[in-house]
């Protein structure tokens, strides 16, 4: 039995020393680390306006679609925009009917591709949609603070609807 213990006495600082050699060292977990301060929040861009009820046009652009009016429609149109027995009207019921469930894109497309009758698509996108805001804008339909600009996405993305308040 003395063998038996002299030989566990002797294992066990072999064991010990095992079990220190063996053991992990782990370094304590510091503190996390403070986050980077947050970037200032950019400003949202604005949506695009979805309706003709959102002032989508400027009222500058709009006296440059009456001058426009005035130099290529008014002849057939009248100066009321009221139309005659050639040329249909652009304001009130008639338009409302004619562009009811459609979008501006469309009011551009139609003027720029068939006005004026002799020579549609003569005038110039920005004529076409200075004639637009004016259309617009002689049906109650309020002015903005932006320009209505010739971008077919854009433009399609804009509703005619509703009587103006």
């Amino acid at each position: 039995m003395r063998v038996l213990i002299a030989a566990v006495g002797a294992v066990a600082p072999f064991v010990s020393v095992l079990a220190c050699s063996m053991a992990t060292v782990t370094t304590p977990q510091s503190a996390p680390s403070a986050a980077p301060p947050l970037a200032a929040a950019e400003p949202a861009p604005v949506a695009p306006p979805t309706s003709v009820l959102d002032g989508i046009f400027t009222e500058a652009q709009a006296e440059r679609g009456r001058a426009a009016y005035n130099e290529h429609c008014a002849e057939c149109h009248g100066e009321e925009l009221r139309g005659d027995e050639m040329a249909p009207g652009l304001t009130g019921v008639v338009f409302r009917f004619r562009w009811r469930g459609l979008n501006v894109g469309d009011i551009y497309a139609s003027v720029q591709s068939t006005m004026p009758p002799e020579e549609p698509a003569t005038l110039g996108d920005q004529n076409y949609i200075d004639l637009v805001a004016f259309m617009l804008r002689a049906n109650g339909y309020p002015a903005g603070d932006r320009e209505l600009a010739t971008d077919p996405v854009l433009l399609q993305g804009v509703a005619v609807e509703g009587v103006p308040p």
